[in-house]
């Protein structure tokens, strides 16, 4: 992980989203431990790693597709989660949806993230 890159990236979603951004963490599939983010959540990245992974073995046996490039969770009191799989890392955002249109973090913010985020890796 090349982490110049990595923070670069950060700033960029954070540039994306604005004010919308409550946090970010990167962090490894293998131990769920964050490697870097924005107002880091470290309990949060090891439990949601510990979901993304119950998650992908549930797909795989209801014989469901694999995940592709994220999944969102839709939250109480205007909150929504985003983790992006990212082969060996996963990336957790949280956002506030009252600052920032859905438009705008599917369309550009999240497409640029993944982008910048497998560039740093």
């Amino acid at each position: 992980m090349n982490i110049k890159k990595m923070n670069d990236a950060i700033e960029g979603l954070k540039e994306d989203v604005g004010e919308g951004l409550i946090a970010c963490d990167m962090f490894t599939v293998a131990e769920g431990m964050s490697v870097a983010g924005y107002n880091s959540q470290p309990k949060a990245s090891a439990l949601f790693n510990q979901m993304t992974t119950n998650l992908t073995k549930t797909l795989r046996g209801a014989k469901f597709p694999n995940l592709n490039r994220y999944y969102l969770l839709d939250l109480e009191g205007d909150h929504m989660v985003i983790i992006l799989p990212l082969g060996d890392f996963r990336c957790g955002i949280l956002v506030n949806t009252k600052k920032v249109q859905l438009g705008l973090l599917l369309s550009i913010a999240i497409p640029n993230a993944i982008e910048a985020f497998e560039d740093a890796l």
